[in-house]
This record gives C-alpha cells, sequence and structure tokens, in this order.
C-alpha cells in the first residue's frame, strides 16, 4: 500500500517517543495526578459531538526510592477525588475541537504518627484546557487512521491554597499555576474480520514555570490499547501505557526529589446503553515504578466515565468501540 513507509514512520516516531527521557511532574508526596485533556482521542466524523463526565480516584501508601520500597519519611500516604467535564465536537471531517475543566474534590497527604497536622487537604478548581485535534489519514478501506492533536492547559485555579492560615504543600494544590502546551498522535487499525481493533495514543506536555519560578517537568505518555467486542454492545480493552516524568525545575536548578517512570496495566470495560449514552470504567494496575529519590508511588486506581454523544450521522460507518470515537 502507498501509505504503508509513512505508517512506518509514524510508528518509528512512536517508538523513539517511549524512550525519550522529558520532564515531570512533581509526585514527592502525593499519589499524583490524572493526565487531564485525553476524553477525545481521533477526530469524529463532521457535525458528530460528545460531552464527558469522569471521576478519577488513587491511593498512594508506599514510598520508593528507584524501585525499592523503604521506611516512609514523613508522608504515611495520600489520595485524590478528581472530576473532569469536557465536551469535543467535529467542525469538519478532519477537525475536532475539545474543552475541558477540571475539579478534586480532595487532594489530601496523610503524615506519619506523632506529625502535626495529621493531614493536609486540598480542593477546588484545577486547569482549562483546549485542543484542536486534526485528522492526517482515514482510509475506510484499510481501517488505518492518524490524527495529530495541539492545545494548551490554563489553570482556573490556586496554586498558593491555604488552609488554617498555612501555605498548602505543593503536591496537594489543585493546579500547578503554570499553563502547559500539548501534542498528540493517535493511531488506529482495525481488523474487520476479527473484531479486534489496535490503538497507539502518545501524549507530550510541556510544562512552563509559575509566577512562582517553579517549573514542574514535562510529561510523555505512551500508551497502546487492545480492543474487542464482548458481547451486545459491550466493548473490552487492554491498555498498557508507560509515563515519564523528569524533574522539576526551580531558579537555583533541578529539584532532585522529583521525576519517575512508570508502566501500568490498565483494564477497560464500556458498554452503550443506547447509540448516544455510553458507560465506561477503567482500572490503573502499577506494573513498574522507578523514582528518582525517595517518593510516594502509586497504587490500583480507578476512574468511571459517562459519555453523552450527539449528531451521530454516520455512527453506523464507524467501528471504533464507542469509548474510541
Amino acid at each position: 500500500m502507498r501509505l504503508n513507509p509513512f505508517l512506518s514512520a509514524m510508528m518509528l516516531v512512536y517508538t523513539v517517543a517511549a524512550a525519550m527521557p522529558v520532564g515531570a511532574w512533581a509526585q514527592c508526596c502525593s499519589p499524583g495526578n490524572p493526565i487531564g485533556g485525553r476524553s477525545s482521542l481521533g477526530a469524529l466524523p463532521r457535525g458528530e459531538g460528545k460531552i464527558t463526565a469522569t471521576y478519577s480516584h488513587s491511593r498512594s501508601d508506599a514510598y520508593y526510592q528507584g524501585s525499592t520500597v523503604v521506611d516512609p519519611n514523613f508522608v504515611e500516604g495520600g489520595f485524590f477525588h478528581h472530576i473532569s467535564l469536557s465536551g469535543a465536537y467535529a467542525v469538519s471531517d478532519r477537525v475536532t475541537v475539545e474543552s475541558e475543566v477540571t475539579y478534586f474534590a480532595s487532594k489530601v497527604q496523610d503524615y506519619v504518627d506523632g506529625a502535626l497536622p495529621a493531614s493536609r487537604r486540598g480542593s477546588g478548581l484545577g486547569d482549562w484546557s483546549a485542543t484542536i485535534n486534526v485528522n492526517l489519514l482515514r482510509d475506510h478501506r484499510t481501517r488505518w487512521e492518524l490524527t495529530s492533536g495541539i492545545g494548551l492547559k490554563y489553570p482556573l485555579g490556586t496554586y498558593r491554597q491555604e488552609r488554617d492560615g498555612a501555605l498548602l504543600p505543593l503536591d496537594v494544590q489543585p493546579t500547578t499555576g503554570a499553563v502547559d502546551f500539548r501534542h498528540s498522535l493517535f493511531l488506529y487499525k482495525g481488523f474487520l474480520e476479527t473484531g479486534f481493533r489496535l490503538f497507539a495514543v502518545n501524549h507530550v506536555d510541556v510544562k512552563t514555570a509559575n509566577p512562582d519560578g517553579y517549573r514542574y517537568g514535562n510529561l510523555l505518555s505512551t500508551s497502546v490499547f487492545g480492543s474487542f467486542h464482548v458481547g451486545l454492545r459491550w466493548d473490552a480493552a487492554l491498555q498498557v501505557r508507560s509515563e515519564i516524568r523528569a524533574r522539576d525545575q526551580r531558579q537555583s536548578g533541578p529539584v532532585p526529589v522529583t521525576g519517575s517512570t512508570k508502566l501500568f496495566l490498565s483494564p477497560q470495560l464500556s458498554h452503550a446503553v443506547s447509540q448516544a449514552l455510553v458507560v465506561t470504567t477503567l482500572v490503573d494496575i502499577p506494573i513498574y515504578q522507578y523514582y528518582r529519590g525517595a517518593q510516594l508511588g502509586s497504587t490500583i486506581g480507578f476512574s468511571i466515565g459517562l459519555i453523552r454523544r450527539f449528531g451521530l450521522g454516520t455512527l453506523d460507518t464507524d467501528d471504533r468501540p464507542p469509548i474510541f470515537r
């Protein structure tokens, strides 16, 4: 096929990106943060749109240094309850625009016995993001699709939240206070004979310094999904995802105890209640973690989402499962 060299080149980009040493979110003492701006994968057909509401929860209760569990220093554990609301709309067959707002119902650090206070809790609006996804290739005969996205994230909430007259730690603030620039690549291949679908998604977040001069590092996330029908209106997917997060930066230089490399296995199940309404669940299982310095590691997390789709004029021509449309 004439497009094979191009597709091969894009797969090479994914392979190289997965090995890139890029920057990271500070994770000294919190259970991490959901990766926002991810509700729309690929480009929708013209005139179609969707609204997605997602709840995510994650808890951490073990310290790691490198890939080894060590005794906690001063933080015993942490957790968050995170909510996001996003909308996506296809202004043409090639261009889909998306916007997302995030909110932390709570973001908590629990300290070791004897520490005062016993815990610190942040909450509030997080960030607003906007993305433009441009379809570069869509071949209905061979079921190949390639879409590139570019966008930015802007802080809505405060990064200097206080409780009881004291400034909360960075790790429980609802936002970083800085602007992020984002790029994504979405690659899809469908196999109609077997009903199997394969997806590759690559995201890069380039972060800037907040007004205090603190710059959270860049993030590279690379995912590979396999998806198949498991029953009437049911789809299952298995995701393998890597997250590479390098050190943060102050004006004086790199922050030593920041940065990590993680690998997750994430089973996902979606159910189409109707053509226009989809419920999806996902479990994040860390299978490898490596941290620079002693940091609070990840444990099992989960997400549940509700997707309301509209303008479904070309629904029957799209063989992707609902969560990927």
